[in-house]
């Protein structure tokens, strides 16, 4: 996934940024919203606009706000009814309000301007059929696309020019209703160009890594694409936040460089970052870093994922750890775990995708699983145990539920969307069905919801700890039918003699 202020890379890699997240917080998981759809169903992918996030799955598109505690909240979801594409393995880019993804079923372009609270469904807006890539890239009125190698049924040997050719495709997008083919970088006969893998524009200017070499290219004129740019080291994957950074995957490590639009040189490596060859004790299989990875550069991080590869398919089998990275701290090494970077193992046996950072959590796609939450330092963490209005007595009930952290949990707030329920009571018996390693404390709400209109609300819980951080630590999706069927009238029970 690419990724989206001004930071200065040297080679300790120190950083001025406040930061919520250091290297020595490891992941918590915070909780898990269910797939609305399969996973399988189309491409995927997660993006921020204007501060809205939108993640697609399936052929269901959600959008999020961020909230005062910097929390996503579901501000709407919208199936898709319209998209063709069921390749998972599609690109997928978003720029100017607009989603792109291209799939078996051709080039598809969804207005997304007004999906928000309120507003309306994506709109499509055209679908051109035989442009099918795996990496999409936007810049302005530029398209970029390509098949890459990795996904080829063969490999480009050098000394053979017809087998297996990439290129990188450049359309002209002014009109969105008529992507136009204007130029082509082909990965013959210059070698370096051989095995083309990935593609991101900064500032403007196509950055491509091959299997030989890091490439940027300025296409101000796409007929004819100048190489402004090399590094001859190679790589399967980019991540960039479109101006400054760049990260360059591979299998094992990652390379790290600082980019300089307009200015020479416009690559300069200043990091490698390396897979932590001890997630390989008591593993038969192979492991490598995960294509998904995303820059935070609110806090400096780059937040990586660790797979486990199945050796039958040499696809993924598992997604088995988050691996992030602390550009905050200097880049000491002789030292496992390294202080600048922290490992934290997963849950749940399944791939998973597309992460990204906003506030003081990480949210993540599972394939079985949908949106999960990760946070770190000092979180608290915990449920809300309603499943459905049914659940609640009329003329009042409790809505209850747990949470614990590491520190003295002393206020728990319940909200139904932004509208306050009331502080909760703390205390009860003990939970030991939940797995924790500090204490864990049970909350209860009274609330009346009968009069509740029909829809679907969220319900948010929000724990204070004892040094006075708040926040959001559940949150759960629903639907009220309207007065009268809100809530359920209990029999009366036998009373025994």
């Amino acid at each position: 996934m690419r990724v989206w202020s001004r930071i200065a890379l040297v080679v300790v890699s120190l950083f001025s940024t406040a930061a919520l997240l250091g290297a020595d917080c490891p992941l918590s998981f915070a909780g898990s919203t269910p797939p609305a759809t399969s996973f399988e169903l189309s491409p995927h992918g997660v993006f921020r606009s204007n501060g809205l996030v939108y993640a697609l799955r399936g052929q269901v598109l959600t959008t999020y706000v961020v909230n005062e505690l910097g929390n996503l909240q579901v501000a709407r979801e919208d199936f898709i009814g319209s998209l063709a594409g069921r390749n998972t393995e599609g690109g997928v880019a978003f720029a100017n309000g607009h989603l792109f993804i291209s799939s078996e079923a051709g080039l598809e372009i969804f207005d997304l301007r007004n999906v928000r609270a309120g507003g309306s469904a994506p709109v499509l807006v055209h679908r051109a059929p035989g442009i099918n890539f795996h990496r999409l890239a936007v810049s302005g009125n530029r398209l970029a696309g390509l098949m890459p190698t990795v996904d080829l049924p063969c490999y480009p040997h050098p000394s053979n020019a017809g087998a297996c050719r990439t290129s990188v495709q450049i359309f002209d997008i002014t009109t969105l209703t008529n992507p136009t083919l204007i130029g082509a970088i082909n990965s013959f006969p210059i070698n370096r160009y051989r095995g083309m893998n990935d593609i991101a524009f900064i500032g403007g200017t196509l950055v491509v890594v091959t299997e030989e070499s890091l490439l940027a290219f300025n296409i101000t004129n796409a007929l004819a694409p100048v190489e402004i740019a090399r590094v001859d080291r190679p790589g399967r994957w980019l991540v960039s936040n479109g101006t400054n950074f760049l990260a360059v995957g591979n299998d094992t490590f990652y390379d790290i460089y600082t980019t300089r639009p307009g200015t020479f040189p416009f690559f300069e490596r200043v990091s490698l970052l390396a897979i932590p060859s001890y997630l390989t004790i008591d593993r038969a299989n192979a492991i490598r870093f995960s294509r998904g990875a995303f820059y935070d550069e609110a806090n400096a991080r780059f937040v990586t994922m660790i797979d486990e590869v199945d050796p039958m398919t040499l696809e993924a089998a598992r997604t088995i750890a988050f691996d992030v990275f602390d550009f905050r701290i200097p880049h000491y090494e002789g030292s496992v775990e390294r202080v600048y970077e922290d490992v934290t193992l997963t849950i749940d046996d399944e791939v998973k995708h597309n992460p990204l950072s906003t506030g003081n959590n990480i949210y993540v796609i599972g394939e079985r699983t949908g949106l999960q939450t990760w946070g770190s330092c000092g979180i608290a963490s915990g449920r809300i145990e309603l499943d459905s209005p049914k659940h609640l007595t009329c003329n009042g009930a409790e809505i209850r539920g747990w949470v614990t952290g590491p520190h003295k949990i002393v206020n728990v707030e319940l909200f139904l969307n932004n509208t306050a329920l009331g502080a909760a009571t703390l205390g009860g018996p003990r939970r030991f069905d939940v797995s924790s390693s500090t204490p864990v404390t049970m909350w209860r709400v009274g609330v009346n919801l009968d009069a509740t209109a029909a829809g679907e609300y969220t319900l948010r819980a929000i724990a204070t700890d004892a040094l006075g951080v708040r926040r959001q630590f559940a949150a759960r999706q629903i639907f009220f039918t309207g007065p009268g069927s809100n809530c359920t009238v209990p029999r009366r029970r036998a009373v025994g003699r």
